[in-house]
């Protein structure tokens, strides 16, 4: 693969970053977020891996990611998100990237599911703790995390406080909102947040 990303997987529309190799794979992630569709949610949702092996010759079955990852990354080729599990759970979602076709036979795959077994303890020891209890996380995307994640989060709250509707209804209106301009989500969280300091307090 030329680019992988994991997202710990909260529930299946609601994914947290853990890590990215590089700017593809964030924004593969990005578009995921954005959209609530694509391979790694889909996996987070089944707990089955879901492999795409030539996204050029065969679309995927997205109506609203599969556009917007051609336009964003129009040389993906293959697009493969695998569950990684901790016994019955779904913990998270390793999302792969490759710019050629890849069709991964059994021992790949046997493989792979070897390697995010390893993987799920790694996670579950070294990360979920700091979940837990809210601290600042000590690895590298620290800062991409809350830009493109925590950001996004505050503005669905002061949304929904502003238009008196639920968090849930408040991100999806930005990620529609993202989705029609086709700019990215955390510019839109960040102009909601900005505006919102910007406005004198009603009551105090």
């Amino acid at each position: 693969m030329d680019d992988v990303s994991l997202c710990l997987a909260t529930n299946p529309a609601d994914r947290q970053l853990l890590a990215v190799t590089g700017p593809a794979a964030l924004r593969l992630e990005e578009v995921q977020y954005e959209t609530g569709e694509g391979p790694g949610p889909e996996a987070a949702a089944t707990g089955r891996p879901v492999l795409y092996p030539d996204v050029q010759a065969h679309p995927m079955p997205y109506p609203f990611f599969a556009p917007r990852l051609h336009e964003e990354l129009e040389h993906a080729t293959a697009l493969c998100a695998f569950p990684i599990n901790l016994g019955p759970r779904t913990l998270a979602t390793a999302d792969c990237l490759r710019y050629a076709p890849l069709r991964l036979d059994d021992p790949a795959l046997d493989d792979t599911t070897q390697a995010l077994e390893e993987t799920a303890m790694v996670i579950a020891d070294r990360c979920l703790p700091y979940f837990a209890v809210d601290t600042p996380l000590p690895w590298r995307p620290a800062r991409i995390i809350d830009d493109h994640w925590g950001t996004t989060y505050r503005a669905a709250g002061v949304l929904a406080g502003l238009l008196s509707i639920s968090v849930s209804e408040a991100l999806a209106r930005l990620r529609a909102s993202a989705f029609t301009t086709g700019r990215p989500l955390p510019a839109l969280a960040r102009e909601v947040l900005k505006a919102r300091r910007g406005r004198p307090c009603e009551e105090d």
